[in-house]
C-alpha cells in the first residue's frame, strides 16, 4: 500500500485522510503541521499517521494548507528528501501549477487537486463525501493515480485544461456554491421583516430550495426559472423593492442586483414580455 503523507491536516486534510485510510486506499504516513497539537489531533480523528514524520517515504503528498501559505510550505520542500516519482498535489482552487515552480528539475509529479465541497464540518464532511466532484490537472500519470484514488473513496473526478483560469475557475464556484447561504441569509432577514421567525422561513423554503436546484442542475439556469422577474412582472419587482428598502437599504440593494442579473437569465427563457423585462432592468439598474 503507498504511503500518504499530508502537509495540512485541518479540515480538508484530515477528512480525505480517514477516507484514503478506512478504504485502505492509502497507508497513513506524516502529518505535518505549524502546531505539534494539530498534527496530533488530527492523528487521533484519523486513526493513524504520524505527527511530524518525514516525507522521504511518502508516495504521495497531499498539501491541504490555506492559500496565502501554500507558496512558502512548496518552497520549503525545496531541501527535503522526496521520494523520486512521488506525487505532490495542492487541494487550492484559485492557485494552479505554478506554486510547484520552486520544485522545477526534482524527480516528482505534480497536481492540484481540488474537491469542490465545503468543508465546513469535518465529521460531517466525512459522512457526505461520497458524490463531491474533485478536479485535477497537472502531470498526466498522476491525475490518473489520483482518480483511481479519489474515485475508491466515493468521489467523482474531472480532469481540467493544465492552462485553466484558476482565479475564474475557483470564482464560478464562489458565485454557485459559496454565496447561496448569503443568498437564504438574505431572505430569512426579510422573512423576519415580515413576521416569519427563521426555523419557519427555512421550513417554508426547503422544498422550493432543493427543487430549484435539482431543476438547475437537471436543465440548467434559464428552464429552471421562476418568480415575478422571470414573468416581467415589473410591478411586483417595485413592490419588494418598496418595501424591502424600507426595513434593510443592503438587502434591498442585493435584491435589485440579483433581479438585474435574473432579467438577463429571464430574457434567455423567452417567456416574459421586452417591455416587462426593459421596466425591471429600469428599476434595478445600478446607480453610479
Amino acid at each position: 500500500m503507498k504511503d500518504l503523507a499530508i502537509i495540512g491536516p485541518g479540515k480538508v486534510g484530515r477528512t480525505l485522510a480517514l477516507l484514503f485510510h478506512e478504504k485502505q486506499v492509502f497507508k497513513i504516513g506524516a502529518l505535518i503541521a505549524e502546531r505539534e497539537a494539530t498534527a496530533k489531533e488530527a492523528a487521533g480523528f484519523i486513526g493513524a499517521g504520524e505527527p511530524g514524520g518525514t516525507l522521504s517515504d511518502a508516495d504521495v503528498i497531499l498539501i491541504a494548507v490555506p492559500d496565502p501559505v501554500l507558496e512558502t510550505v512548496i518552497s520549503g520542500l525545496i531541501d527535503t528528501d522526496l521520494k523520486p516519482g512521488a506525487i505532490l498535489a495542492h487541494t487550492s482552487g484559485a492557485l494552479g501549477l505554478e506554486m510547484f515552480a520552486p520544485l522545477q528539475g526534482r524527480e516528482v509529479r505534480t497536481v492540484c487537486a481540488h474537491p469542490v465541497k465545503a468543508f465546513s464540518e469535518t465529521a460531517r464532511s466525512v459522512d457526505t463525501f461520497t458524490g463531491t466532484m474533485t478536479t485535477l490537472s497537472g502531470d498526466a500519470s498522476a491525475c490518473s493515480d489520483l482518480a483511481a484514488a479519489f474515485r475508491a473513496i466515493g468521489g467523482q473526478t474531472l480532469e481540467i485544461p493544465a492552462n485553466t483560469d484558476r482565479t475564474l475557475y475557483h470564482a464560478g464556484i464562489v458565485f454557485m456554491a459559496n454565496h447561496l447561504p448569503t443568498l437564504v441569509e438574505a431572505g430569512l432577514k426579510t422573512f423576519e421583516q415580515a413576521g416569519v421567525s427563521r426555523k419557519d422561513g427555512l421550513a417554508i423554503t426547503g422544498p422550493i430550495l432543493r427543487d430549484t436546484l435539482e431543476a438547475v442542475l437537471e436543465n440548467g439556469p434559464a428552464a429552471a426559472l421562476t418568480g415575478p422577474v422571470a414573468r416581467g412582472d415589473a410591478n411586483t419587482v417595485a413592490r419588494h423593492l418598496e418595501k424591502i428598502s424600507r426595513a434593510d437599504t443592503d438587502l434591498a440593494a442585493l435584491y435589485a442586483a440579483l433581479a438585474h442579473a435574473t432579467a438577463d437569465v429571464s430574457k434567455e427563457k423567452g417567456e416574459a414580455s421586452a417591455d416587462g423585462l426593459a421596466a425591471i432592468r429600469a428599476l434595478t439598474k445600478p446607480v453610479g
